[in-house]
Order: C-alpha cells, then structure tokens, then sequence
C-alpha cells in the first residue's frame, strides 16, 4: 500500500480523535462533570423537627416526638433482601406483608434508608440490631402528637407525608417525604410550623458502596406556634357537648381572639399520624371529620330577628314603639304562617325577648326581600370571615332575581315572610351568626376573628374590623331587645338569668327536613361585652336544648373562675 495513503489514514484518525476529544472535554466537558458527580454524590436526607403548637397559656397542644423505626439501605442488602425482611419479621413478629410495603413506599434511591418497621419499642430496637448487626439502621424519627386529640382535631388537623399530593405542592417547595399539614392550623399556618429539611452529603464508589463524607446540611426545626385558645375552656365546651352534633364558639367581643370552638362529632388525629384504625371516621355517617363551626351553613331561624329589627329602624319604617298584633300567626292567600304562641300586641323590644314572628313577619312586609338582603350582606351573611383555618364555607343571601336566575321560579310574599324569620333559603355558618350578633356587643363592628396569638416570641395577632355604620341609638335599642330575651317577663332565654352573667342574646329554632336545629348567641357583660358566645345544636330539637348546653357550659366556667 502506498506509504502517503497510509499516513493520511493515521492523520485522520488523529484528527478525528483530537476532535472528539476537544468536543467531549472542551465542549461538553462541564455536562459530563456534572454527570460524573451525580452518579457518586448521594443525599441522604435528615428531617426536619416540626414546630411545637400551644394554647394561649403555654399548654402544649400537638409537638414532634422521638419513635424508633427500623431502616435497610437497600444496596446493601441487595442479595439478601428478601431473606432479611422475612428473617426481621420472624424475629420481631411484625407482619412480613407490611414490612414489604413499608420498604417498597418509602424507597426513594438505593442509598437512602428505608424504614420498614415502624415505632417499635426500645427494647426491641436493641435486640433486633444485636441480631441483625449491620444490615439493619435504628431509624429515630420525628412522629407527629396531639395531647387532646378529640378536643382540638378541628381546630389542628393533623400531618401527613407530601407523596401522595406531591405533584400538586412541587412547586411549593415541597419534597416527597417532607410532612404537610392537612386541615385546621396545621395548614393554615404550616409555613411557620414545617421547619427546613437537611441531609448528610455522601460519596459512593461504582459499586455503591460509601467511600467517603463530604458535608451536612443540619436541619431547620419549624417555629412554635402559640394561639389564642385556652386549653381548659376547650376541654370544657368537647365534655359538655359530649355526643351531641353541634358547636360552641367562645370569643372576645371586642378583638375577635377565639377562646374556645368546638365541633362535634370529633375525631382522633393520632389515628391518621400512625395510619390505624381510621376507616371508622371516614365511614361514619355523622360526619366527624367535618368543622360544623365553618365549614358548615345552616337556616339561621330567629337569631336573624335583630337584623331585621336594626334594619327597619335604620331605613326608618318603625320606631321602637311600633307594635303589632300576634294573634299567633298571619294568613297569606290560603297559607298560615304561625308563631309559636300568642302574644298580642307587642313593641319592638317586647318582639325580640318574646321572639314574636308575626312581630318580624310585619317588619319583613314592610322592608321588602330586597332591602333584607342588603342588610344580611352588610352583617356579613353571605361572605368569608377571614379565620385562620382552610375551607370556611360563606353563608348564602336569597334574593328574588336569584330565585328567578337560578330556580326559574317567582319570588312570593311566602318567601319574603320566611326570609325575615331567618328560614327558607337563608343560611350562615355559626361563626357567621355569631360575629352577626356580637356587632349589637360592640358598637357596630364586624370584627375579623382569629386563632394565631403568637409565632415563636413575636406577636402575630392580626386584628382587624368594619365599622358598619349604624347609629348607636339604634344599636342600643335591639341590645335592649336581647337583654330582655334573658331578664324580662317570658323571655325565650330566662334560664340563663340565673348565671348572674348579665348576658344579653337570641334564641333561634330553625325548622328544616328532620328535627329543627337549636341556637343560642349572645354577649356578656352587656353593660361592658368581653365575650360573644354561640352554642348550636344540628338537629337539636329546639332553641331550648341550645340554651340548656349554653346555660351548662357558661356555669362550669363560672364555677371554674374562667370567666
């Protein structure tokens, strides 16, 4: 062969190699450095210790505690793993099936650990790594507890891992195995509660096996969150509604803090944070998982009279001296609409200690469906109240352009009857009612009601209120109204009188499909209101029953010196 031909395919072949080493090293060099680094630098991830959770008085509410879990690398036990995690489950008579699931659920790469039994005791841990030696990690891991779960399940919610949302809260931030909080506080507020998660950083051979350890990333425990809950006063309104369905709320007139909510039926947290047992509260039909206080909406029944009361005195079609005759109902076309008794004629306070309906019935006449919509959205019936809890639901207005747009149907002077006894298509949660009612405590203000005191050591209370516009004088003459439903002669609420709390408030009985709901919301002292109370019953029977928890509740405070 010709020597020239011969060296020219030696000078391309350099060539050729030249090239593709300037454009693998110069050119792609920094791609292929970075992949390099990928394949032995490993994470291993250390988790966070989530923010503790306290009442206004320092009780500890929900915190991180230490639970010992048994962990593999799985490369390590590549060969063997099979034959190890039966041997583990023999050994600590855990259940074999679960310890697979437990290691297939939480493998995330092959140099992490996994945990595949879970919060055994310590005992345990000791014997099962005297046996195992090293194949096997004692895994210390944060766990999730609520000190009264049943008392503040609404209220807290509880944890759980992000996997199962994760495509969702990604862009949050978020990593797989990272704890979210899901419902209440937890997620309202679980930037403040989630601390920042850290990792060992370390450097694996080709086989996968450490060589060496290159850094740490230490982890960010999350902030204490401290609200404006006193525990005692929780504990009291859970015992006292026992196994009723329903809701007492406790709140400062003045600031909107909450001191107390209870929702009944409850649930236990720790439950969901261990994963046992939980499929009683997602099957029960009373629904336990539900925040009656918020996230439910109901008929107000007659605690929508002082509404109506202030708004014919504010658009100046009655004076407080105004009367109309109960004859224990009023006929409209061939429909009665009743009243629970016969009052004859009565004035404007007399119709509210009495709870008069054809008294409100005339009122509702004589101010139209429209103008008691107006007024029912001005004390904030129909919109969200801003608390610091996930998935409040607002209340809903009717009006006779809405029964038309979305019923096809006219809007009748039945309706507008019912309406202005707070029945028919109205309906607000009880906290709506509640910060309703506790504007004739405060002179005029629709306060913004809140659950978080303090982040840490810095005051985070975040107040704020409306101021509705509403003159004293009339303001003055319905709190007359509701101090009469308690201290005058027939007054619908008279029991409470014996608590010598000078309370002033509203009985409602609210008819719907089924026994009626019960409610009772109010204010006291009425000379100077500190609290606003509401205690609702679902299905209750009767405003009577609301009065008597009302009546029990207030009296253990009492007797408590919690007032």
């Amino acid at each position: 062969m010709d020597k020239n031909i011969v060296s020219r395919v030696y000078l391309g072949g350099l060539l050729i190699l030249a090239l593709s080493l300037f454009y693998y090293q110069a050119l792609k060099g920094e791609h292929y450095l970075r992949r390099a680094k990928n394949n032995y630098v490993r994470v291993v991830p250390l988790r966070s210790i989530r923010g503790s959770i306290f009442d206004r008085n320092s009780r500890v509410l929900a915190y991180d505690k230490a639970v010992f879990n048994i962990a593999v690398i799985p490369h390590q036990i590549e060969k063997k793993k099979n034959s190890l995690l039966k041997e583990l489950a023999k050994f600590s008579d855990y259940d074999v099936n679960l310890i697979h699931r437990n290691y297939n659920k939480g493998l995330n790469n092959i140099f992490s650990p996994v945990d595949v039994i879970l919060d055994i005791n310590k005992s345990m841990v000791l014997k099962l790594k005297e046996r195992f030696k090293d194949d096997i990690l004692i895994n210390p891991q944060a766990q999730r507890h609520y000190s009264y779960p049943y008392e503040f399940a609404h209220l807290l919610g509880y944890v759980k891992e992000a996997a199962p949302f994760y495509e969702s809260l990604k862009k949050y931030g978020y990593r797989p195995l990272e704890r979210v909080g899901f419902l209440g506080i937890e997620q309202y507020h679980d930037a403040y509660l989630k601390g920042e998660d850290g990792g060992d950083l370390i450097e694996v051979n080709a086989a996968g096996r450490t060589v060496g350890f290159l850094g740490v990333r230490k982890p960010k425990r999350g902030k204490d969150v401290y609200l404006t809950i006193d525990c005692r006063i929780q504990k009291i309104a859970h015992q006292i509604l026992g196994e009723k369905k329903g809701v007492i709320i406790l709140m400062d007139s003045k600031s909107g803090e909450i001191f107390s909510l209870v929702s009944s039926p409850s649930f236990d947290p720790n439950f969901f944070i261990k994963g046992r047992n939980v499929q009683r509260f997602l099957d029960n039909k009373n629904y336990p998982l539900f925040n009656r206080a918020i996230q439910a909406t109901y008929p107000l029944g007659s605690t929508f009279k002082p509404i109506i009361g202030v708004a014919a005195l504010e658009e100046g079609k009655i004076t407080p001296s105004t009367k109309f005759n109960c004859i224990g109902g009023i006929n409209i076309a061939d429909t009665e609409f009743s009243c629970w008794s016969v009052h004859g004629e009565e004035n404007l306070h007399q119709g509210l200690a009495h709870s008069c309906n054809v008294y409100f019935y005339n009122l509702g006449i004589i101010l139209g469906a429209e103008t008691m919509a107006k007024w029912a959205k001005k004390f904030g019936l129909d919109s969200l109240r801003g608390i610091d809890l996930p998935y409040e639901k607002k209340g809903f207005v009717p009006t006779p352009q809405w029964k038309t747009d979305a019923l096809g149907k006219h809007w009748f002077l039945g309706d507008t009857l019912n309406l202005s006894i707070g029945q028919g298509f109205i309906e607000a949660s009880p906290l709506e009612v509640l910060l309703g009612i506790n504007v004739f405590a405060n002179g005029g203000y629709l306060v913004r009601p809140y659950l978080l005191w303090k982040v840490d050591n810095a005051d985070s209370r975040l107040r704020a209120k409306t101021y509705l516009g509403i003159s004293q004088g009339n303001l003055n003459i319905i709190k007359q109204g509701l101090i009469g439903a308690i201290e005058a002669d027939g007054g619908t609420a008279q029991l409470l009188k014996k608590l010598n709390l000078n309370i002033a408030g509203k009985t409602g009985t609210a008819q719907t499909k089924g026994e009626s709901h019960g409610w009772f919301v109010g204010f006291f002292p009425h000379q100077e209101p500190k609290y606003a109370i509401c205690v609702f019953l679902e299905h209750g029977g009767s405003s009577y029953e609301a009065l008597g928890v009302t009546y029990l509740f207030l009296k253990r405070l009492k007797e408590e010196n919690l007032l």
